[in-house]
């Protein structure tokens, strides 16, 4: 009886770790890696996130997030990424979580006495030689990378973030920022910050910086900060601010993360305007974004789907299909591409190529995981419409 039990347990267990595998590989992988950096002097772990889609298109390249305080904002960080992208309201990216080992050491551009119970302190350029020494090539040579950067911090890593931007702007083409801790050392950033923005050279990058209900010099460096941003005129530049009293210091890198991804996907996308234009416009928007932020930009799904509908609008059917096949050929197993090839079909009165779009849209969405209420109300319409015969 005891055997047969064990044998139960252990099928039990093996089922569920299969299951839990699975699963794993539908919703996307996570990997934890060591490397041993020369720069550091110590070994550092990574936390690596990978794209869901990332086994299902070999071919396709992607943006790195490298996260800062990466043990404590890791999770929350794939979470947000993951619901945003079932939306297309975020970018698919790789994120590598770089954990801590003397946090106020690597984080701060300057030695102040005066913080020494934090730890030592003004080891910022030193973690910026890491960075782009040895994680970037790292991650170059181990994953399928665009060349398109992102650093995100909070609080002291986000003063790291700010100063990475007006140090080494070459290292990243867009930066996180939540409650950066510029008060430090007699806000000793913000010499270099003034000048830095008071360039009349081109900085082709994007940034997002928030604050909550810190108050005090946080909040007081925070708007002189914002000032300085406000009164840049450097061409290429877009940044947002975010003040929201509502989130605590501890709150602001988790309630940031949603707004960051959604308004820097929108810093890349093309305007309604050239979508109108068609595939050559918008072809030829990603092609002058790939020079400008010197990364590889292919047309986002979005951008060309929202094409496909604006042929659609204007009933040039022909155009309309031919797009949204142009859509499923670069997405194969996405979803919505197939529901959307459906919508044109089902507008050209070919009713029974309709149906076997939103079929497959259907079938396609359980293995995306995606949700899939409207394809199932849309796929019962059209069978109805079919047997009644109304074409309507």
């Amino acid at each position: 009886m005891y055997q047969k039990l064990v044998c139960v347990f252990i099928g039990a267990l093996l089922t569920f770790s299969l299951s839990f595998h699975v699963n794993a590989k539908v919703r996307g992988e996570a990997v934890v890696t060591t490397i041993k950096s020369e720069v550091l002097n110590e070994s550092r772990e990574l936390l690596i996130h990978l794209p869901n889609n990332y086994s299902r298109y070999k071919d396709t390249t992607y943006p790195v997030l490298y996260l800062l305080d990466g043990q404590r904002n890791f999770a929350h960080t794939v979470g947000t990424l993951d619901l945003l992208n079932q939306s297309g309201m975020a970018q698919e990216m790789i994120v590598i979580g770089i954990t801590n080992t003397e946090r106020t050491r690597d984080f701060t551009p300057t030695y102040d006495e005066s913080y020494n119970q934090w730890g030592i302190s003004g080891g910022a350029d030193n973690f910026l030689d890491f960075l782009e020494k040895e994680l970037k090539p790292y991650v170059g040579a181990n994953y399928r990378t665009n060349n398109y950067a992102i650093v995100s911090g909070h609080s002291l890593s986000a003063l790291f973030t700010l100063y990475a931007l007006q140090e080494r702007p070459e290292l990243f083409q867009a930066y996180f920022a939540f409650s950066p801790s510029l008060w430090w050392h007699d806000e000793v950033i913000f010499p270099e910050a003034k000048a830095f923005f008071a360039s009349d050279s081109d900085l082709n990058k994007y940034l997002y910086i928030n604050m909550g209900n810190e108050g005090g010099n946080m909040l007081s460096a925070y708007e002189r900060y914002a000032e300085l941003l406000n009164s840049s005129e450097r061409k290429g530049f877009t940044f947002d601010t975010e003040l929201d009293t509502s989130e605590s210091h501890n709150t602001t890198a988790l309630a940031g993360m949603s707004l960051a991804l959604q308004k820097q996907l929108n810093s890349l996308r093309p305007t309604g305007a050239i979508i109108q234009e068609g595939i050559p416009a918008v072809e030829q928007y990603y092609k002058d974004l790939s020079a400008k932020y010197a990364f590889e930009a292919k047309p986002e799904y979005k951008a060309v789907n929202h094409a496909g509908y604006a042929a659609l609008n204007k009933q040039d059917f022909d155009s309309a299909i031919a797009i949204f096949k142009k859509n499923i050929a670069r997405f194969p197993n996405k979803s919505d591409a197939y529901d959307s090839l459906a919508d044109g079909y089902e507008a050209n009165g070919d009713l029974a190529m309709a149906l076997e779009m939103r079929e497959k849209a259907l079938a396609m969405s359980y293995e995306e995981n995606v949700e899939n209420g409207a394809f199932k109300t849309r796929l019962a319409y059209l069978r109805k419409k079919i047997a009644e015969g109304t074409g309507d």
